[in-house]
């Protein structure tokens, strides 16, 4: 077994996975050291795909995305070439200071109306906000 010496051993701070009940929806969990020598995940917001006719395999590398800029990193790979169209947020103005923050992305193929593609909500803080 080859070990590449050059990789990061630490800890993701951001994953996701699939909601146990619910279809097209993910949790996003982030990384605590306070829960022991080991530390562990807490779920701090979810990804709700609206446009569930959507590629499975661009809305995992969507959450990818996502995941790794909320570590602080760029992205991987630019995935429009896979879905022929731009994607565009909105962040939704709070109402409270203490209200959890929501995005709204949507899909522009270039002619017409975007179209909502999915939400994702995280709590107060993950943003740095």
């Amino acid at each position: 077994m080859a070990i590449n010496f050059n990789e990061s051993t630490q800890q993701q701070r951001f994953i996701y996975k699939p909601h146990e009940s619910e279809p097209h929806v993910w949790v996003i969990f982030e990384y605590k050291t306070y829960k022991g020598p080991k530390g562990g995940y807490d779920a701090v917001g979810d990804y709700r795909l609206i446009a569930t006719d959507e590629n499975p395999e661009v809305t995992i590398k969507k959450l990818e995305a996502i995941c790794r800029l909320l570590d602080g990193k760029q992205p991987l790979e630019n995935f429009g070439n896979l879905t022929e169209s731009r994607l565009l947020f909105n962040i939704k103005k709070k109402e409270d200071v203490n209200d959890p923050t929501v995005m709204t992305f949507r899909t522009h193929d270039g002619t017409g109306v975007s179209q909502e593609n999915a939400v994702l909500t995280v709590e107060k803080g993950v943003l740095h906000e």
